[in-house]
């Protein structure tokens, strides 16, 4: 069922779930039609609103959001909070995956003030549960670049790779400290 919706989300991304819905219904319809003695005006409706219950319960439960990794939460808060604070990031959230998404990434989401004072600049943590990899930027630009700029490309290789909470945690840490350290003067 969200492989169906998923799909036609990619080729039609505005009206995705009106498409899916309609094009599920002519098929159903059809099978209908063509297998059993039920003609168009009974076949077409029935299908609609069976279609249209599917989609309420796609959409429902693609809305379901689990919890973030709580191990990786904690040691992140306990460990890269100081370091993050230092440059002047302060945490401002966390959000688990979405069950039905094939994406499985916890995101957090840490803000400082823009050092020109024009707004703010965002570090974003996605890091992938299952599909061991991490993106992380920092005011747009991409984490592993910011350190393979700063000398150590072993690093910047690490800080894309989900491996385990504690190793994780402690490459973002070691990052944090190579290429924010400037902020924190």
């Amino acid at each position: 069922m969200h492989r169906w919706f998923f799909w036609w989300e990619q080729i039609i991304p505005s009206v995705y779930r009106v498409v899916a819905v309609a094009v599920g219904a002519v098929m159903v319809a059809t099978v209908v039609v063509l297998t059993t003695t039920a003609g168009w005006f009974v076949a077409v409706p029935l299908a609609t609103v069976g279609w249209i219950v599917v989609a309420v319960i796609q959409d429902h439960d693609e809305r379901v959001q689990l919890d973030v990794n709580s191990e990786f939460d904690r040691l992140l808060r306990e460990q890269a909070d100081s370091v993050l604070a230092r440059a002047g990031f302060t945490f401002n959230g966390a959000d688990g995956p979405y069950r039905a998404r094939r994406d499985r990434c916890d995101t957090f989401l840490y803000e400082a003030g823009d050092p020109a004072g024009t707004g703010c600049v965002d570090l974003w943590i996605h890091r992938d549960r299952s599909g061991g990899q991490m993106e992380v930027s920092v005011d747009g630009r991409p984490l592993e670049r910011l350190v393979a700029s700063n000398g150590d490309p072993q690093l910047a290789t690490r800080v894309t790779r989900a491996e385990g909470p504690a190793g994780d945690v402690a490459a973002l840490v070691a990052a944090f400290e190579l290429v924010l350290a400037d902020r924190s003067q």
